[in-house]
């Protein structure tokens, strides 16, 4: 039955596991197959071709292996090869990103004229979608963008919640270029593990957007839409995590996500 079939999440790390996990607690009853492409992380360091060439191969490996939904959980494949995702997939298999959800939810919440930070990879940034998509859907918007390369690195190899990675927020928040801003938004999956670091970081009145949670209510608005793609059951539910070059770090991270008794796998596409 379709309403058993496991819902893919793929990121180029441990970042996409805060979006697997914000699934999990909004969808109990729904497996889930995770990838996370360790071997070719950063994503937000390469180029769009090549993002777009090991996006497109991991959608159709989760096609493949029976996924009835993908989720994007990676700004850098968002920004720059959703299109390519949803041609590979098909139109039989929804596909939801990082940025249009988040988009539609601080443009739904800001009554007037507003100030919108955002953060996130080189490659994300670079690809204007954020800017696009808050054009097209609200002219009351001000977004207010910047690069910060370091941190998904840095919290890719465990330093959160650390002096370095303390170091790298200040030199990143240190100017005032989000002094007059009213939220900002996390434009990566790995910057929901500082929230609490970047807070700290910015006025007290101003939100941080939690994207992950944004993002779970999509996928449940869109499979909610679909006959039988909702699992009614938590009988048969099981997750599965895979990744291209098994490491220690992903271990850790699966298993603070998930607990211990986890099916983690190195599938090699």
């Amino acid at each position: 039955m379709s309403s058993l079939r496991p819902i893919g999440v793929f990121d180029s790390g441990i970042g996409g596991l805060t979006v697997a996990r914000a699934i999990h607690d909004l969808l109990p009853e729904e497996s889930i197959l995770y990838f996370g492409d360790t071997a070719h992380l950063p994503y937000g360091e390469k180029s769009p071709e090549l993002i777009q060439r090991y996006s497109t191969r991991i959608a159709r490996h989760l096609v493949k292996s029976g996924c009835k939904a993908i989720v994007v959980a990676c700004n850098s494949a968002s920004s720059n090869a959703l299109q390519a995702i949803i041609s590979e997939v098909g139109p039989n298999i929804p596909v939801i990103d990082m940025v249009t959800p988040v988009v539609k939810y601080v443009t739904q919440n800001c009554a007037q004229a507003c100030q919108v930070g955002l953060i996130g990879t080189r490659a994300t940034i670079a690809s204007g979608l954020y800017h696009l998509c808050f054009k097209e859907l609200s002219s009351s918007v001000e977004l207010i963008s910047k690069a910060t390369p370091l941190l998904a690195s840095a919290i890719e190899e465990g330093f959160f919640n650390d002096s370095i990675s303390q170091a790298v927020l200040d030199a990143y928040f240190s100017d005032e270029t989000f002094h007059n801003i009213d939220s900002l938004i996390l434009g990566c999956t790995h910057y929901p593990l500082i929230k609490s670091e970047v807070k700290n970081f910015l006025p007290s009145r101003v939100s941080v957007i939690d994207s992950p949670s944004i993002v779970a209510e999509a996928l449940k608005s869109v499979l909610a839409e679909m006959d039988e793609k909702l699992h009614a059951s938590r009988q048969m539910k099981q997750h599965h995590f895979q990744v291209s070059d098994l490491t220690k770090n992903f271990k850790f991270s699966a298993r603070h996500f998930f607990g211990d008794d986890l099916i983690l796998e190195e599938v090699v596409l």
